[in-house]
């Protein structure tokens, strides 16, 4: 139980009140005129104060004795219940689940999540990654998702990291809040920095065609999740070969989705991915590609796990040759083609050195390629020269 951000304790003309400064006033928070009770009960609470340690300073600044703790208590809740109505308590919140609210399991990788939230949301987007609640001692919960209709009831910002049209990521201490500043199903989310606990704020009017705002905003509490267990999410369309995964990177419009296409035409290899694929590397130093529900607009996706067999990153070219990159190169192809979070320099560095080690361990090929099925053919034989 804390005060919120947002407010000081001040006097005007000799009388002690709380005032909001700051995002509390663009938010309409109210101001309150405190006692001399309320004034000793606010220093308590910014100092830390349990509920009981509130009581018990109570009586003794009234020298109560045992018989009048009931009507103190009875005093002190009525008190506490008016800061958190006015949102002056970081645990109240001026919101609600929403209707159909069930609680929902999957499985990413070796990743589980928990669910609390729209029913339609999961069986759209995660019921392929569905896993059964682990009811034993031991179970493990990697994040635990809320999903809540309104804004919480007081704001905190933080400091800008990112900045778009449509979105401003910030760092606001033990957590990243997402403030959305477009028109969007979602209106807020904050996830702890570890990315254990992630909370949405929907508008309360919210419909199916707002579901899938929630699905992709989920995706930046993956990330945040997956880069923690160093686990990293490259921008690539993927197939299968040869019983490994094989991924196809590049920037966007290079034309990874139609050399993937192309492998499938020519070899029938299977997509898996049409978009992202998440990697981590195994305690046997084994690379692995672990299926995602995100796929761009492709649709294509699996929630299988594969042994990564390599990473070819494309550039449109008028004719089609393979190359081995230099060990800088590959590690910088692999950094900037990852979506994992650089928003400061120590994530930055995670991106880095995982990307130093993974290219240390696969083969990575750069193909200038054309969009014919000799690109396909061209990297095929040099694959399969390994």
């Amino acid at each position: 139980m804390q005060p919120t951000d947002g407010y000081v304790k001040t006097t005007i003309a000799g009388v002690p009140y709380l005032l909001p400064y700051g995002q509390q006033i663009a938010d309409h928070a109210p101001s309150i005129r405190l006692n001399a009770s309320g004034s000793l009960l606010w220093d308590a609470l910014t100092a830390g104060a349990t509920q009981d340690e509130l009581l018990a300073l109570l009586a003794k600044e009234y020298d109560a004795d045992p018989s009048d703790l009931p009507a103190l208590k009875k005093d002190l809740d009525c008190w506490l219940n008016a800061l958190s109505r006015t949102g002056m308590l970081a645990s109240s919140r001026e919101c609600v689940p929403p209707e159909n609210q069930q609680l929902f399991y999957w499985k990413i990788g070796p990743l589980v999540f928990s669910f609390d939230g729209p029913s339609e949301v999961f069986f759209e987007f995660f019921s392929d990654f569905s896993c059964a609640p682990d009811n034993s001692s031991e179970q493990r919960t990697d994040q635990h998702i809320t999903v809540y209709t309104g804004s919480p009831a007081a704001r905190k910002n933080g400091r800008i990291l990112i900045r778009t049209d449509e979105l401003i990521i910030c760092d606001a201490g033990g957590e990243y809040h997402f403030l959305y500043s477009k028109p969007c199903g979602v209106r807020e989310m904050n996830v702890t920095k570890d990315g254990s606990a992630a909370v949405l704020f929907v508008k309360p009017e919210y419909s199916p065609s707002d579901f899938s705002d929630i699905f992709h905003a989920l995706r930046f509490a993956f990330l945040i999740l997956a880069q923690n267990r160093e686990l990293y999410v490259l921008h690539s369309a993927s197939i299968l070969y040869a019983g490994r995964a094989w991924l196809f990177s590049g920037a966007s419009g290079t034309g990874k989705s139609t050399h993937a296409a192309l492998w499938h035409d020519c070899y029938h290899t299977q997509h898996l991915n049409g978009d992202l694929n998440l990697l981590g590397i195994g305690t046997d130093s084994a690379p692995l590609v672990y299926g995602l529900p995100w796929c761009g607009t492709s649709g294509i996706h699996t929630a299988e796990t594969y042994p990564l067999g390599g990473i070819v990153f494309l550039k449109q070219a008028p004719e089609n040759r393979a190359a081995i990159p230099a060990a800088d190169e590959k590690a910088l192809l692999l950094m900037q083609r990852l979506i994992s979070p650089s928003w400061n320099e120590e994530l930055l560095a995670k991106n880095i050195r995982f990307s130093e080690r993974l290219t240390d361990l696969v083969p990575i090929f750069r193909l200038y390629c054309t969009a014919q099925p000799e690109a396909a053919e061209t990297i095929r034989r040099a694959i399969d020269r390994l």
